[in-house]
């Protein structure tokens, strides 16, 4: 009978618009929920068999949820160096464990990017689930792979310690006065180092050892003829190399030749060369190659001797003080000596069909059939977005929109409520014939 079917039809708009009113109050509540994505109502008609023209079954309506996950909410900047979020397509990689991904771990994908260091060192959101990325090696490589997660492992700060370099280079660009009388006496190797010889000019300068630890050693020039002087490097204090004490901490000895114009024609020995510095075992760090340049900058002039500048890399220990992400995804280990040192880089994962992903705890999402499989791809490469630090994507929810839906699905569940009523009155009536 179409009055019963009318009945159904009216429980099933309530039953309709009572999804739509959960899913915009969901909105709503959302609507400063970091990375959320707004979910939407469409109705579809349920078509009864009609058994004649004279007569119609109805049939109702059937609500149908969608996510609008591909729909990017606004960029908002965060004092957090860690805070981050994604411009155009793609998602972070997360898990609500620290397990391998391709060992037992659960794996989902999110927008929501306010990171936090956890007790442990990981990176984890303010929903606790843990970010996944690419370890970059010490030689800076990435293993990476468009489908595999074998590659990737939880973010892990803890292990980072403090960074020190060995000095490995050395350059001194420096003046020697041409106008000095040459040294006329006696003159062996490593003179200048005992101190059996004075030399005309001496300069000293830091290096860091393989502990990081700063170390002193000297240079010492002697002219020994026109355009010709006998170049010596010792350790200061001698006692700092091993052997040194007999030796007066001699390192490297050779020749400095000069052109007539002032410039180097040739450096010889082991002073034009590596050498080898041989740190003694009470300092506890390892023999060190130096590298020395006296090609470069080194000059023979009628003006007094003088230092222009003395380069040497290396640095101290430094301890860790802040994270960097760049724009290509690297995670970037900051310290206090200057230096960096890439950890991770945070992979993105993007979807054929994002709108087809299942929602999952802590507002992250899960693959369906409708999604299809993911592609991996590093930032701003292979369709993925770019990675934006110091900033969170905020909910895509439009509060005028779902006060207006608000409004309009009240009216239609009031609607659906007046069918029923009036369907009872009129079963009603059709009672009372029997009276």
């Amino acid at each position: 009978m179409s009055i019963y079917t009318a009945l159904r039809a009216g429980v099933s708009g309530l039953t309709a618009n009572s999804s739509a009113l959960a899913v915009i109050s969901d909105n709503i509540a959302n609507v400063n929920t970091v990375g959320y994505k707004r979910s939407g109502v469409d109705f579809s008609a349920l078509v009864n068999a009609q058994n004649s023209n004279t007569t119609y079954n109805a049939g109702g309506v059937l609500p149908l949820t969608r996510q609008q996950i591909s729909l990017q909410g606004s960029l908002e900047q965060s004092r957090s160096a860690t805070d981050l979020a994604i411009s155009g397509d793609g998602f972070f990689i997360v898990s609500p464990n620290n397990q391998q991904l391709s060992n037992g771990g659960s794996v989902l994908f999110t927008r929501a990017g306010s990171f936090t260091i956890d007790a442990d060192g990981y990176m984890v959101n303010a929903q606790g689930l843990f970010l996944q990325g690419w370890p970059v090696a010490s030689d800076g490589s990435v293993t990476t792979s468009p489908t595999s997660l074998s590659a990737i492992e939880a973010v892990n700060i803890s292990g980072v310690g403090g960074l020190a370099e060995p000095t490995a280079n050395v350059g001194i660009n420096a003046n020697l006065n041409s106008d000095q009388t040459p040294h006329t006496g006696a003159y062996v190797a490593g003179d200048l180092a005992d101190g059996t010889v004075s030399p005309h000019f001496e300069s000293s300068l830091e290096v860091f050892d393989s502990l990081g630890a700063p170390r002193t050693i000297a240079f010492g020039f002697l002219k020994t003829g026109p355009n010709t002087w006998q170049v010596e490097s010792y350790a200061r204090p001698n006692t700092n190399i091993t052997g040194g004490a007999g030796t007066g901490g001699l390192l490297a000895t050779g020749t400095l030749n000069f052109n007539t114009d002032g410039t180097v024609a040739s450096a010889t020995g082991t002073i034009g060369a590596t050498f080898n510095i041989p740190w003694a075992a009470a300092t506890g760090a390892s023999t060190q190659a130096i590298n020395l340049d006296l090609n470069t900058g080194m000059t023979q002039f009628a003006k007094s001797f003088g230092v222009t500048s003395v380069t040497a890399d290396g640095v101290p220990p430094g301890d860790l003080v802040g994270l960097v992400l760049e724009g290509d995804g690297m995670l970037t280990a900051q310290f206090s000596n200057g230096r960096a040192r890439a950890l991770y880089q945070i992979p993105l994962a993007t979807f054929l069909n994002p709108n087809g992903l299942a929602a999952d705890q802590g507002g992250a999402f899960r693959t369906t059939l409708q999604s299809g499989l993911y592609n991996i791809n590093s930032s701003n490469a292979g369709g993925a977005g770019r990675i934006v630090s110091g900033a969170l994507e905020a909910s895509n929810v439009d509060l005028a929109a779902e006060f207006t839906n608000l409004i309009t699905t009240q009216r239609a569940y009031s609607a659906a409520s007046r069918i029923i009523t009036t369907a009872d009155e009129m079963l009603e009536e059709l009672l009372m014939i029997k009276r």
